[in-house]
């Protein structure tokens, strides 16, 4: 399913993987990985596998392992082609893609940025699960041609795997791409993307309830008493839902605060002082200023370092006038300078690939403006 992290940006080089994953290649420049659990659940599934292939060709002995693994295989790259539909639907509209990550409950694609319009949503949403279909009808008729042996099994399961995935995938709650899909569909009806994305992560919290009452119903409407494995999938498969569906919902009301976000009402008024200042000196002048914050400047005036909150709190009364802010500033990197004039998604953006306590303010005329505080943005958004 595809997967929209970052705001609209170009797509990044993708970084380091995290541990416990496998890079495998690159396909038109984006990056294969693969989690270590991948490995297991492959073992599992082959196993189970196994099983069908030995009751129906007890001649096959240990070989029977060896095709279920091959299925496995298999059903992997079917995997890919799913993902590879979204990575190159959106590549097509011009959206950066830096990685494709498989797994069999938690593969994902990772696009830089978010669909500009209801049609670029909708066609990358859906071209997945159509993909796996369009697999699943091709491993069904290619299981046509043999009528009967390990081949015709092998393919009309895979097919049958393709079709739970693809059909799966189109109902309409995020995380799925259906969601996605629903979410296009309201973004067209009125015009506002946040609107779509809180009726399809509703929509999802829907579905994760009527996945949990799943086994009931069996035994209701259908008179099939349930077993524990049918109320472990239901609870896996629902949690999944609902903390997707969840994440998604938070994400949407934390970007409609974005706009009305600016640097400028919530930039703290800074004291520029020399690193050799003592510490006592520069709260005392912070203090007579009414600044909020404390910029260290070079012989020629240029900022370079900051003193955080942080730093001059660890600092007991009694040691400041022998300490200077040189000794607890933290240099400014150059990640960590915003514009008076940034906004929201901008805001987003810099405290995302540039992670700090504090940015230094920089006026519309290059000289400092004042300092930005991570935690008085956190507050600025909890307090909308």
């Amino acid at each position: 399913m595809p997967d929209s992290p970052d705001p609209q940006n170009p797509a990044r080089p993708a970084g380091p993987p995290p541990p416990g994953t496998w890079v495998l290649g690159r396909v038109r420049g984006i990056r294969l990985t693969m989690r270590f659990t991948w490995l297991p659940v492959a073992m599992l599934l082959a196993i189970g596998f196994a099983a069908i292939i030995g009751q129906q060709f007890p001649e096959l002995g240990g070989w029977r392992y060896v095709a279920a693994f091959a299925f496995v295989v298999a059903f992997t790259v079917s995997i890919l082609i799913h993902e590879l539909a979204h990575a190159l639907m959106a590549m097509r509209f011009g959206i950066g893609v830096s990685e494709i990550n498989l797994g069999f409950f938690a593969a994902g694609t990772h696009i830089e940025g978010e669909r500009k319009s209801p049609l670029e949503e909708f066609a990358v949403s859906v071209v997945g699960p159509i993909a796996s279909l369009i697999v699943g009808g091709l491993a069904y008729l290619g299981s046509r041609a043999f009528d009967e042996g390990v081949a015709y099994v092998a393919l009309w399961e895979l097919g049958v795997a393709n079709l739970i995935v693809g059909v799966t995938n189109l109902l309409p709650g995020l995380p799925l791409d259906g969601g996605w899909v629903l979410r296009a569909i309201v973004w067209k009806f009125t015009g506002n993307m946040h609107t779509g994305t809180i009726a399809a992560a509703w929509a999802g919290r829907i579905l994760a309830m009527a996945v949990l009452a799943l086994p009931v119903l069996l035994e209701e409407i259908w008179g099939r008493h349930p077993s524990m494995i049918d109320f472990l999938i239901a609870l896996l498969v629902g949690f999944f839902l609902w903390s997707g569906s969840t994440a998604s919902l938070m994400q949407a009301r934390l970007r409609r605060k974005l706009p009305a976000l600016q640097v400028r009402t919530m930039a703290r008024r800074a004291i520029a002082v020399h690193s050799g200042t003592p510490l006592a000196e520069a709260v005392r002048l912070a203090g007579e200023a009414h600044a909020g914050a404390v910029v260290v400047i070079d012989g020629d005036g240029k900022p370079h370092a900051l003193v955080s909150e942080s730093a001059v709190a660890a600092v007991a009364p009694n040691q400041r006038p022998w300490t200077t802010v040189s000794e607890v500033s933290t240099r400014i990197g150059a990640g960590h300078i915003i514009g008076v004039n940034d906004t929201g998604e901008e805001i987003l953006s810099t405290l995302r690939e540039h992670p700090a306590s504090e940015y230094l303010v920089l006026g519309a005329d290059g000289g400092v403006y004042g300092v930005l505080a991570t935690a008085d943005v956190e507050r600025a958004f909890r307090g909308r």
